[in-house]
């Protein structure tokens, strides 16, 4: 999965528009319709950035810049909550 893939996947999900993301970010809409093209790359703080914005924390482990499987798991099952599962999720964080 690319970053743009996973920036679209993330903004469909929380159901907002790339007008709606580029608001809660700071950037235009066709920052952000660029990023989900993959024509310009984010950088990691830019996308934890967009991806928080949707309602995700993207937590990842940059050892030796590999890949880790069980981090892009852990992206997958949470772009798969619904956004009541999100919202639940996000409660039970902070009564801890």
């Amino acid at each position: 999965m690319t970053s743009g893939m996973l920036i679209r996947e993330a903004r469909l999900l929380a159901g907002i528009s790339q007008g709606d993301l580029g608001d809660r970010v700071g950037r235009d809409r066709a920052q952000i319709a660029r990023w989900e093209r993959d024509a310009v790359q984010p950088s990691f703080e830019t996308l934890r950035e967009l991806l928080r914005a949707c309602g995700y924390d993207l937590t990842l482990q940059l050892a030796r810049h590999e890949p880790d499987e069980h981090a892009n798991e852990q992206i997958r099952k949470r772009l798969r909550r619904t956004p009541q599962e999100r919202t639940r999720s996000m409660l039970r964080t902070l009564d801890r």
